[in-house]
């Protein structure tokens, strides 16, 4: 009887003891890596403009990014409260509309796209906070991608794309950017 006892609360402390091990394993949160600052302008510029372009050649055959009418693209100040020294660390953010061939409803571009962020193994999400119909794109090298629904009808989705913060001394405001963007490859 006592021999069984201890065997079994020697089974009992190592069944625990396992637990102890795994459970806090197995249930912990991943830490996502930190962000990958851009070391210049142009390669947040470039990186940006390299999401816009598998965008578009994921979409419907004639689908056009025009930001004509639009910002395009510009550095926007990370931290609005930012007191110095030196300057505010910025981000590179591209905003387009996204126009379908003719008689293509904008709601469906906006499901079309998350689907093409979500091909490349993204992570996407519709947001309760923004415009519906959106959709969120997260790459794991930080950089944010989003479309959202036309504010008015008869107006194209906006896409947006965004670099991680870089440094404020490496913000250039001469590197052109187009303001179409067509298909280089057949799209669906």
């Amino acid at each position: 009887m006592i021999w069984m006892a201890a065997k079994t609360s020697a089974s009992a402390t190592i069944a625990a003891a396992t637990l102890t091990l795994v459970v806090p394993v197995g249930c912990a949160h991943a830490v996502p890596p930190p962000p990958k600052v851009p070391s210049s302008q142009q390669e947040a510029q470039d990186t940006v403009l390299r999401y816009l372009q598998r965008t578009v050649d994921g979409l419907p055959s004639g689908t056009v990014l025009d930001s004509t009418d639009f910002r395009g693209g510009g550095n926007l100040a990370c931290d609005d409260n930012f007191t110095g020294p030196g300057k505010p660390p910025t981000e590179y953010e591209y905003w387009t509309h996204v126009n379908g061939p003719a008689g293509t409803n904008p709601d469906d571009l906006v499901t079309a796209v998350g689907e093409t962020w979500r091909s490349w193994g993204l992570t996407v999400v519709e947001r309760d906070d923004f415009r519906k119909p959106n959709r969120f794109g997260y790459p794991p090298d930080s950089y944010r991608l989003q479309i959202k629904g036309p504010g008015r009808p008869g107006y194209p989705p906006t896409l947006i794309v965004s670099s991680p913060c870089l440094p404020g001394d490496l913000v250039r405001n001469d590197i052109p950017a187009p303001s179409v963007i067509k298909q280089t490859t057949p799209g669906k």
